[in-house]
């Protein structure tokens, strides 16, 4: 990409696993590149499940402002070519709803959008949406992807099929000697890794495609992927199966105490029952990511 010919790009979302990824993606694919963030230093710092601290050379520009909070938002957009968010709920303790945060805050993007020079969205949702659409955060997810399509935007959706950093859980589970799995975990799946995604992200922002479902080159069950976490953290194979009847009941009581801890719990349900296995885009295996875990984990012991 020459001088003269430079995009500019923002990045929503730059301190979650994947935003991390795509932060670098996007530079070393020879962007211009803002970030929006609540806090400059956890740009910085390593995220959890491997998503790497950025450095400086990574950005052009940190913008701090609250994406729920429009009027923190003034001059966001100034300059920008594209638009790219992976903004949404994933380990957050604010009490926001999937309503809240991952559609109401994509929404303000895409407010934002309007009058300004703005041509292209690049928005993360979700492979297989049509069959758990009852669920809180498939609901944001595709209001937001309708919202895109009623907008005069020239947008793009990227559908994971899951992200390594979702089984990095197992690796956490296998280390301390015991797995729990809700369900059998027959399910059949193939996450992605964050640097492969990220990569796939902005190969579709350059692309032609409107919507790219993506997923790793190992197609294999829950449990099977539960048994390689044992294998290359050198344990014995425990898993404890949590029957569904029993985590619903559990989900129902957490959703009186918390409805975003209900609504996450039964997206965890639910991903324990159906398959999520898309077109193999990454290249990165799970036992590489897992081994990466371990390495580091053994680092720090």
């Amino acid at each position: 990409m020459s001088e003269h010919k430079v995009k500019r790009v923002l990045i929503a979302g730059a301190t979650g696993y994947l935003g991390k990824y795509a932060v670098r993606a996007f530079k070393e694919r020879g962007y211009w590149v803002r970030v929006l963030t609540r806090s400059k230093g956890r740009l910085f710092e390593p995220g959890p499940f491997t998503a790497p601290a950025l450095e400086a050379k990574d950005i052009d520009d940190i913008f701090v402002g609250q994406i729920s909070k429009p009027n923190t938002l003034v001059g966001l957009m100034d300059g920008i070519d594209i638009v790219y968010s992976s903004v949404g709920i994933s380990r957050q303790r604010d009490g926001l709803t999937f309503e809240q945060v991952d559609y109401q805050c994509n929404r303000n993007l895409i407010d934002l959008c309007k009058n300004s020079n703005v041509g292209q969205f690049v928005y993360v949702s979700m492979q297989g949406a049509d069959n758990i659409i009852s669920l809180a955060i498939t609901q944001a997810h595709e209001r937001v992807v309708s919202d895109l399509r009623q907008s005069s935007l020239n947008y793009r959706v990227v559908r994971p099929c899951g992200y390594f950093s979702d089984m990095g859980v197992l690796y956490d589970m296998a280390a301390k000697g015991r797995s729990f799995l809700i369900g059998p975990g027959h399910n059949k799946m193939n996450p992605i890794d964050g640097h492969d995604l990220a990569t796939v992200c902005v190969d579709t922002a350059e692309g032609d495609e409107v919507e790219v479902e993506a997923g790793g080159p190992d197609i294999m069950t829950q449990r099977e992927a539960a048994e390689l976490a044992f294998e290359v953290v050198g344990k014995p194979i425990k898993i404890t199966v949590i029957p569904i009847w029993l985590a619903r009941g559990l989900a129902k009581l957490i959703g009186l105490l918390s409805t975003q801890f209900g609504d996450l719990a039964n997206f965890i349900i639910t991903a324990g029952e159906v398959d999520g296995v898309g077109p193999m885009r990454g290249t990165t295996t799970l036992r590489n990511y897992f081994e990466s875990l371990h390495e580091a984990n053994s680092k720090n012991l």
